[in-house]
């Protein structure tokens, strides 16, 4: 194989490693929720420096170190797994919530069918998953601290 062959085969790889390095890098930035006194939220990467917005941490969520560089540690990957199981979990638990009413083929005569119960039955154990997994990953953040 010649050398100019050789190099148009391994630059799209090595392309492709670049843009991984750099979309990591950047998704390791912290990021803040902040609430108005109307209670408008606004997800920012920057603190707000005029105090009329105020940081407001998830209550469930479990603090992760500012920069996790591929995620060297175990504790830091013990902490992004957690915090991953609890998004998982609240992202669950709305689908469920937003679930609740029948969809166009799920009643008949105003009545909810076979369909209806078999996509609730999905969606409860959708959500039971999620809710196991998040304590179990929970429980192993705590033994860590």
């Amino acid at each position: 194989m010649s050398p100019s062959r050789r190099a148009r085969r391994t630059l799209p790889a090595i392309l492709a490693a670049a843009i991984l390095c750099v979309a990591a890098d950047a998704s390791a930035q912290e990021l803040y929720k902040l609430v108005d006194t109307a209670g408008k939220i606004t997800f920012s990467d920057r603190p707000d420096e005029t105090g009329v917005l105020q940081p407001a941490p998830e209550p469930e969520l479990v603090r992760v170190p500012k920069r996790i560089a591929g995620i060297s540690s175990p504790r830091a990957a013990v902490l992004v797994n957690a915090n991953e199981a609890a998004r998982r979990l609240r992202q669950a638990q709305l689908k469920r919530d937003q679930g609740i009413e029948p969809m166009p083929r799920e009643h008949t005569a105003g009545v909810p069918n076979n369909r209806y119960w078999q996509r609730q039955e999905k969606l409860r154990i959708e959500v039971e998953q999620a809710q196991r997994r998040s304590n179990a990953t929970q429980r192993m953040a705590l033994a860590r601290q």
